[in-house]
């Protein structure tokens, strides 16, 4: 694998199984209580872990995400840190809650 090769790899998203482009996340507003569905584009929502990125071991991607609902005008405030398989390994939110 040459040089070229090794730096698209570094930026293309992994290869993924049929789940389509996005990842769902269910999140609850701490203030009002309304249920919050929130979709995660895969290609452009996601990025890369750097190597001056303080996040978790494992991590290779993360996002940042303001959610708004609809009820209230609390601003929730979501960081995710994912796996290679874009599995959630480890999540921080503010006014808001993850729930299955």
């Amino acid at each position: 694998m040459g040089f070229l090769d090794n730096l698209k790899s570094f930026f293309a998203p992994p290869v993924q199984s049929g789940t389509g482009n996005f990842i769902a996340l269910n999140v609850v507003c701490n203030r009002c209580g309304e249920n919050i569905k929130v979709s995660l584009r895969r290609t452009s929502d996601i990025s890369r872990v750097d190597e001056y990125d303080d996040g978790p071991p494992g991590a290779s991607f993360f996002v940042r995400k303001e959610i708004l609902g609809n009820k209230c005008n609390n601003l929730i405030y979501f960081k995710g840190y994912f796996d290679e398989n874009l599995k959630l390994i480890s999540s921080d939110i503010t006014g808001g809650k993850i729930v299955d």
